[in-house]
């Protein structure tokens, strides 16, 4: 009798443990697949790319000599309007003239930019608008006739057909993507450049690194870290504001640049 309660209470302690053994076995595993789950989120939110900002630049379909008309750019995100553009500037020129008026944009509301102009003479003129916007920037390019195109000289249509052919590629967007700068350490300059929202590859990419308000100007030859990503090391010998200038050329018909002032700290 006694032996077959041991067997019993035995038996019955063997089953207890086993329930235990099975049901920290399944919490662990619950823990594991939720760690797993979450390593899978974070990394699927890490590789996340944010869409690039497009930019649609308009002027008037004609336009006459002293009348004011007004050039805006709608810069979106995706389905979204651009609210929140750091900076939209319009560079205004008349072909085969050296002088550029670079005017702010003011904001209209639903991502429309806007400035307005008075052109005092006819002829064929080109606008760029610089916009910046979430930490990536842009320059589409448009031509417009002012007056009569009958006006335009031999010259400004020889010059006209020159600055096309080397802005042609307007579609290129460039992102310095670093932002916080410490003083006498290692940095690595880090941009990334897009044509018609693919990676550039290939090209030759060089940081023009300068302090507000000096006359020196340094030159750092990039590297392709990977594709449309390029990197270069550099030291800032001081704390204070500099001027990071990213010149990106690819064969003879692409030359496109962006700067940003950044505070580099001690």
């Amino acid at each position: 009798m006694g032996v077959q309660m041991y067997i019993s209470t035995h038996s019955i302690r063997r089953g207890e443990n086993m329930k235990r053994f099975l049901f920290f076995i399944t919490i662990l595993l619950v823990i594991l697949a939720g760690c797993s789950t979450n390593k899978e989120d974070s990394k699927n939110h890490t590789d996340t790319v944010p869409e690039m900002i497009e930019v649609a630049l308009t002027t008037p379909e004609t336009i006459a000599k002293n009348e004011e008309v007004t050039i805006e750019a709608h810069v979106t995100q995706g389905d979204e309007n651009v609210e929140d553009a750091s900076e939209v500037k319009f560079e205004i020129w008349k072909s085969g003239e050296d002088e550029h008026d670079m005017l702010e944009g003011e904001h209209q509301g639903d991502g429309v930019y806007a400035v307005h102009q008075t052109f005092t003479e006819d002829g064929t003129y080109y606008v760029v608008s610089h916009v910046t916007a979430r930490d990536m920037h842009i320059m589409p390019k448009k031509e417009f006739v002012v007056g009569s195109p009958d006006t335009t000289t031999g010259n400004e249509q020889e010059a006209s057909v020159e600055e096309v052919h080397h802005h042609e590629h307007s579609n290129v967007s460039i992102e310095i993507e670093n932002k916080e700068m410490k003083a006498n350490e290692d940095t690595t300059l880090s941009t990334i450049i897009q044509n018609d929202k693919e990676a550039l590859t290939d090209a030759t990419v060089r940081f023009e690194i300068w302090k507000e308000d000096a006359e020196k100007h340094e030159y750092i030859d990039a590297t392709e870290h990977k594709n449309g990503t390029y990197q270069a090391q550099y030291i800032f010998p001081s704390p204070g504001a500099y001027v990071v200038k990213v010149h990106v050329t690819k064969g003879e018909e692409l030359h496109e640049h962006v700067q940003e002032t950044f505070v580099v700290k001690e």
